[in-house]
């Protein structure tokens, strides 16, 4: 298929910030781009990119779907017609994608992809940016947890909290 640009492997998951941290560690870096807000993309090698996305009730097993990059959504929706194959609806995102489900003869899911903008895809300047700012929210989230499970003060010359404070009861 000659108008073939690129692929994308699109899976469901959960937790938006689970599914960030498990991938994450999973490349060993952030997402390469995100362009929606519950939708994380890595991308494996210059047109492959893994699509996650997000708050799914029932992720997991057999919801994977490869799409196929075309410059052209309609001629190959068209081709497919014109082979009997069922194709969905295209679905618009205005200004970044227009996309199209459909399966093989052995129910492989399977889609086209046309890009309506380019992707806005992290420089690695950025891309550290965020790995750090997510690792410092990280941080800050377990120092807080600590925080609220360690006692007021472990130190014995202090008083409990709240002592000498009216009407206070420690």
């Amino acid at each position: 298929m000659a108008d073939v640009r690129g692929m994308t492997i699109a899976l469901n998951a959960g937790d938006f910030t689970e599914v960030l941290d498990f991938y994450t560690l999973v490349f060993g870096h952030g997402p390469d781009t995100a362009p929606l807000d519950d939708f994380l993309e890595w991308q494996i090698s210059p047109g492959a990119w893994l699509q996650l996305s997000t708050g799914h009730d029932r992720p997991g097993a057999n919801n994977a779907r490869v799409r196929l990059e075309v410059g052209d959504i309609d001629t190959a929706v068209g081709r497919l017609a014109g082979g009997s194959v069922p194709v969905g609806e295209v679905v618009v995102v205005p200004d970044v994608v227009s996309f199209v489900n459909f399966s093989d003869n052995w129910g492989n899911a399977l889609g086209f992809y046309q890009l309506l903008s380019p992707r806005d895809v992290y420089t690695p300047e950025e891309r550290r940016r965020h790995d750090t700012e997510r690792a410092e929210e990280i941080a800050r989230a377990a120092a807080e947890a600590d925080a609220a499970q360690a006692p007021h003060s472990d130190h014995p010359d202090l008083p409990p909290p709240g002592a000498g404070v009216p009407g206070a009861h420690p």
